[in-house]
């Protein structure tokens, strides 16, 4: 069972889920908060201390935030998909107000492995980076693995 633990300021625990590395190397990891009436996956950088989502053309922080953690069965894996295809065992991270699931994705933009959200509908990876919502169709999604 996929198990997502409240943090804030940066803050996130040994368990937490890395999704990738910031353009200075730092670790960056899985996240997700309600913003927008959608509950939306992003990414959590702790030297600044917010979890950075992608909405509506924008990148957004938030300091309180929930983080995700390692299963105590199997293990994620990061699966290459592209143009909205979602595996069965991908992790959902959140949805929209309207209903429709998000899953947890990554992508390497800029020098950096960003973590964002895989938006079904729309065919393509969003990732927070730089202020703006990036899309990209090309991409790798959080997936569980079971052994």
């Amino acid at each position: 069972m996929v198990e997502w633990q409240r943090g804030s300021n940066g803050f996130v625990s040994d368990d937490a889920v890395i999704g990738g590395n910031d353009v200075n190397g730092e670790r960056i990891f899985v996240g997700r908060v309600h913003h927008g009436g959608d509950l939306i996956p992003g990414k959590i950088v702790p030297s600044h201390g917010v979890l950075y989502v992608p909405y509506a053309g924008d990148e957004h922080s938030h300091r309180e935030y929930e983080f995700l953690v390692k299963p105590n069965y199997g293990d994620y894996m990061w699966t290459n998909t592209a143009d909205g295809d979602v595996p069965g065992n991908a992790v959902m991270g959140g949805n929209t107000s309207d209903g429709e699931n998000l899953f947890i994705g990554r992508a390497f933009y800029e020098g950096s492995w960003v973590v964002g959200k895989v938006h079904p509908s729309h065919r393509v990876l969003y990732v927070p980076f730089g202020g703006k919502e990036v899309s990209i169709s090309d991409y790798e999604i959080l997936c569980v693995r079971y052994d």
